[in-house]
């Protein structure tokens, strides 16, 4: 019996130590305006879709605003290329 004080009393301090060094998460997003949920999300995404497939003036907004800071010409090409394999234009 003896033999099982010190054994429980250092797991007993382990058990205290872990708990008090356990990180705390930060609040990922304190303000409400910049937190989304996910059926959120997916509704934007629809939307930029949507958007881009069928608003040439939006397509080409987008298309000037992400590929159009990109320095090398055959990145910005292939930037260019993506919105037609990924986002085809409908009517």
């Amino acid at each position: 019996m003896r033999a099982f004080i010190p054994i429980l009393v250092g797991l007993a301090a382990l058990a205290a130590t872990s708990v008090q060094a356990a990180p705390v998460p930060p609040k990922v997003h304190p303000h409400s305006k910049w937190h989304e949920t996910p059926a959120q999300n997916v509704w934007k995404s629809w939307r930029y879709d949507h958007l881009v497939s069928t608003n040439a003036s939006y397509r080409a907004s987008r298309m000037k605003k992400e590929c159009g800071p990109i320095k090398d010409a055959a990145l910005r090409e292939s930037c260019l290329d993506s919105f037609s394999a990924y986002e085809p234009v409908r009517h």
